[in-house]
Parts: structure tokens; sequence; C-alpha cells
């Protein structure tokens, strides 16, 4: 029997304690939730404002280590079945208490429900048991040793409310088990909350905490330096001088998980972003995107030190991280041989979608990228809007041929079956691969490495998928790894967290 127990001595760090509650905290992010019904997005920014209201049933630690959350323990029974013993006396906001049932459904609906944006992290997820009131039973349709990492993905909801007043109005009015009750909120806009006195992890520092967008960075900015703000997140490289400069602020940085890549249409040949069949279907022209872009130049002189140019789809900190697959060389004479091979030695005119408010200088790297591709001879169209268009109208529904974005995960397996998967809508999985990457051998090597036990073995099965589906399918142009940068008011501790989440309960008053 393989067996896994954690957390019994374990404490989920809140940065809570017995420090007495302060006045409210306002934290600019770079835009805000979409929505907060827990399973709908799959998005940073969104779950980081959710996570203030709802309890996972575990979590990721700043670290990578999966750690206690509503779940205190977990047990492999055997290679289907997993046991995980409940935290005890933990109650809704609404007074409800907490129960293995509300867990069990929270699992459920996470994994099986058809617009769950969590379902690929839960690929294959059977059914979630309430034993008795302390443990909840997981069964799976193959064996699966990172169930208690996947659960991360899973918020705990109340059932009965729920069901009670229809999904919609619950999103409204949204509640759970977390260290913040909801008061109010604008999609997109703003969040209001207040401090959960009864809260199992201890009161929060603050009373208040308000999450507001900004979407502009020179904006964010300056409102922490004006005292509007307190904490402003996704700091741009070149605003980075303008908070060490003063007096009463400071930036954390820290690396980061998240890539930022260049996807490329390779299935479609009639495809939106150009008039022309489609050059990317032909392995060699991908090939040549790769070797066209200076990835170098882009750390130094739009970056400044904000980045490290990607070798690969995963970052250092992901299990599976190849450490001696190289980024193909920066080799402008090689792109254009290849572009001839491929019959293209006269070029050809491509759009290229990006957001302009999502990550750090996106829109930049979006204009850098195309002219580095202009030099050897295919003429790009920079297509850079807002994030609330990019990705409805653009990456969501695959209207684009070339577009870049984003991909942040510590759960090596949900990020190969959501984005390397070919596209099942049934099963949830290829969720973020709209550009439908397929390949049946990486499917089948993704679902034989995601239930091997032994640590090792599999990091080694996914290095294997990383280095199938780069090097040989050049799935993805990896561009770089963006670090996580945030400004902090003076007289407030905060470290940054290399997966991108920005929480209310990592601040605490400076002593």
């Amino acid at each position: 029997m393989i067996r896994r127990l954690a957390g019994l001595l374990a404490v989920v760090a809140l940065a809570v304690g017995a420090a007495q509650a302060q006045d409210e905290l306002v934290i600019a992010f770079q835009g805000g939730a979409a929505t907060l019904d827990p399973m709908m997005r799959n998005e940073t920014t969104t779950i980081s404002w959710q996570r203030h209201i709802f309890d996972n049933v575990t979590a990721f630690d700043r670290e990578g280590n999966v750690v206690p959350g509503i779940a205190t323990s977990w047990e492999n029974v055997d290679p289907t079945t997993w046991h995980f013993e409940i935290r005890q006396g933990v109650t809704f906001h609404d007074g409800t208490p907490m129960t293995a049932e509300d867990v069990a459904f929270s699992i459920d609906r996470a994994a099986t429900h058809p617009m769950s944006e969590m379902r690929g992290g839960l690929s294959t997820f059977e059914a979630a048991t309430a034993l008795d009131a302390d443990t909840v039973e997981v069964t799976t349709t193959a064996p699966d040793p990172l169930m208690p990492a996947n659960l991360d993905y899973v918020r705990v909801i109340p059932q009965a409310l729920i069901e009670e007043v229809g999904e919609e109005a619950f999103a409204e009015n949204p509640v759970g088990t977390g260290p913040y009750v909801f008061q109010d909120w604008l999609a997109e806009d703003y969040l209001q909350l207040e401090a959960n006195p009864d809260y199992w992890g201890g009161a929060p520092a603050y009373d208040d905490v308000r999450l507001t967008a900004i979407p502009n960075g020179a904006t964010r900015v300056a409102a922490l330096l004006s005292g509007e703000v307190d904490m402003a997140v996704t700091v741009l490289p070149q605003d980075v001088p303008r908070v060490e400069a003063a007096s009463d602020a400071y930036v954390s940085q820290v690396p980061g998980l998240r890539v930022i890549y260049l996807a490329l249409d390779d299935v479609r040949e009639d495809t939106p972003g150009m008039s022309e069949p489609n050059p990317f279907l032909d392995t060699r022209v991908r090939q040549a995107v790769f070797h066209a872009i200076d990835m170098d130049t882009i750390a130094d002189r739009i970056m400044s030190g904000a980045s490290t140019p990607a070798s690969q789809f995963l970052a250092p900190f992901n299990e599976g991280y190849v450490e001696d697959l190289e980024r193909p060389a920066y080799d402008p004479d090689r792109a254009r041989e290849l572009l001839a091979e491929a019959g293209y030695e006269d070029g050809f005119t491509v759009r290229l979608d990006a957001p302009n408010d999502r990550y750090l200088n996106d829109a930049l790297i979006a204009q850098a990228v195309g002219g580095q591709l202009g030099e050897v001879g295919i003429d790009v169209e920079v297509n850079a809007v807002p994030r609330a268009v990019f990705f409805p109208e653009h990456f969501n529904n695959g209207n684009s041929t070339m577009a870049i974005s984003g991909w942040a995960s510590n759960n090596t397996g949900a990020t190969l079956n959501g984005i390397f998967h070919c596209w099942d809508e049934d099963a949830g999985l290829g969720r973020f691969n709209p550009f439908w990457y397929c390949n049946e051998e990486v499917d089948a090597m993704i679902a034989e490495a995601i239930t091997i036990f032994d640590a090792d073995e599999r990091a080694a099965a996914f290095g294997e998928i990383i280095e199938k589906s780069q090097t040989e399918d050049v799935a993805y142009v990896p561009l770089h790894y963006q670090n996580q940068v945030v400004a902090v008011a003076e007289g407030l501790d905060f470290e940054a967290r290399g997966d991108g989440y920005v929480f209310a309960t990592d601040v605490t008053p400076a002593d």
C-alpha cells in the first residue's frame, strides 16, 4: 500500500496570529476577478480574489509544497482510493457548520460541472463521498498520486445554499469559510471584504480589505506613492526605480512560475489571423519563429532584469523541468533558411494577438517579437488589446493564428492536461489549449505519467513529454519566465510569492 500522510503538525501560514486588527488594507491589481464562483475561472488574479472568501481543500505553500487546507491529512488506501481527513469546527460565513458532505460536493462540482475550468486538473476523478463527519473518500479511474495536489483546484462551498439560491445568485453573494467575508463586488473592478473574526486560522490582521483593479501600470504605482493604495501588484520594470527611489515604499520581487509564451495555430489550414493557407502547419516554420526571437535582448531592454529567457514551458521550480534542455539559439540566418526550406523564402503576413494589460510589458513584448520576426521575412501585424477583449474574443475561442499568453502552475500534471492535451470538451482536457495542438502519442504519455507514484520516475516522464512536445512538435514557443513584482507601502511586511498569488493574509503591520 502506498501511503502519504501530511499535515498533522503542519500549520497554514496566514500571517495573522495575535496581532490587533488594523485599518483598511487596499491592494491594487492589474485586473479584477472575472467571477466569484470558485469553479468557473482558472486564472491567477481571479483565484487570488476568491481565496480571500473561500478555503481550498489543499493548497500549495510559497515553496510549492502541498499543505493542508480544509483537509488536514490524507492517505492513499489503495491505488485508486484516497481518504482526506476534514478539519472540524469550521463554519461558513452565514454561521452554517461546514460538513464533510460540503467538501465532497465541492470536489464533485469542480471535477464534473460542464463549465468548470478546474476539470482538467481533476482528470482521473470518479467520485467523492463523505464516509463520516471526519473523512471524505475520493476514488479515481486510474492511480493518481497527484490527487492531494489536484485538490488545490477545489474551494469549499456550502452545498445547501448553492442548491437553494442557484449558481448565479451564489456568485453574486458568495459564502465561504475563508478569512474574509464578502461585502460588495463589481466584476473586474473591486472586491470589498470584512474580516472573519471566527476564522479557524485566526482573525486576519486587517478588519477591512479592498481589492481593486487599476489596469495601467504607471497609474497603479502612482496610486501607491500617493497613499491611495497600500500595495501595487505586477509592477512594470520601468516603474521599479520610481518605487525604489521613494522613502515610503519598497519592492518585493522574486523569480516567478509564470511562463510567457507564443502560441501558434498548427492545426487549421484556414486560420483567422491571416488570409493565406496557414504556414504554421509546417514544423520548420515554427522552428524558424523560435530562432528569430532574441529573448536576451528583450529581457535586457524591455524587462530590465524582471524576467529570464525560457528554455521550456515548465519553470525551474516545476516537477519535470528538464535541466539540460537549451533554448534554440537566436539565429536569424537559420530562421530564414528554415522558411525557405518550407517554401516561404518571400515570407508571409500574420496577425499577432496579445493583451496589453495582463502581463509585465505584454504589449511591448508583442511589438518586439513582431519586429524580430519581421527581420526574417514574417510581416507581423500586432494587435495588442485589453485583457477583457483578448481572452474572450481571441485566445479562449481560437480566433487567432498567433498569440502571446502566460501560464503559471505548481502542478505539472494539470499543466500538461490543460495545455498540451488534445482538446476534449467532455473530459475537460485541453481546456487551455485553444490552438488545438494535438498529438495522441503525447496524450498517452500524459495519461501514463500522472499515474506514477515514484516522484523521480514521474518527473522524468514529465520531462520526456516536454522534450517531445517542444523539441519535436514545437507545440509552443516559450519566451521568458516573468518575475513576480509587488510594490508595498512602508509600514507593511509582505513577501511576494513565485506563483503570483497575492493574499491580504500575507500582509502584516511592520514591527
